[in-house]
């Protein structure tokens, strides 16, 4: 990945986090609901990042474009966008 794209990622800061069953249990049906968009979103710290999106969009009385909150998650995983780039460059090359 380039220094440019790597710029424009949000910083990461790494947790630990504890998670209940019923956590995980919640994040699976997030991501079952987030999947009928057409994102799939995999991994689970992006699915309690997509979470975090949900959450305060809803504790501010916005509405929440499950597409729109997909993409911005994707969009900012610095792995997912580097699988992007390599694949844009074997197509290319």
């Amino acid at each position: 990945m380039d220094g440019q794209n790597q710029d424009s990622l949000p910083k990461r800061v790494v947790r630990t986090i504890t998670l209940t069953q019923e956590d995980l249990s919640l994040l699976d049906g997030i991501e079952r609901m987030m999947s009928k968009t057409g994102q799939r979103i995999k991994t689970d710290s992006k699915l309690i990042r997509a979470a975090i999106q949900i959450a305060h969009k809803s504790i501010n009385g916005e509405n929440c474009d499950l597409m729109e909150v997909a993409e911005k998650v994707v969009r900012e995983d610095g792995r997912t966008m580097s699988k992007l780039l390599e694949k844009s460059k074997r197509q290319a090359g």
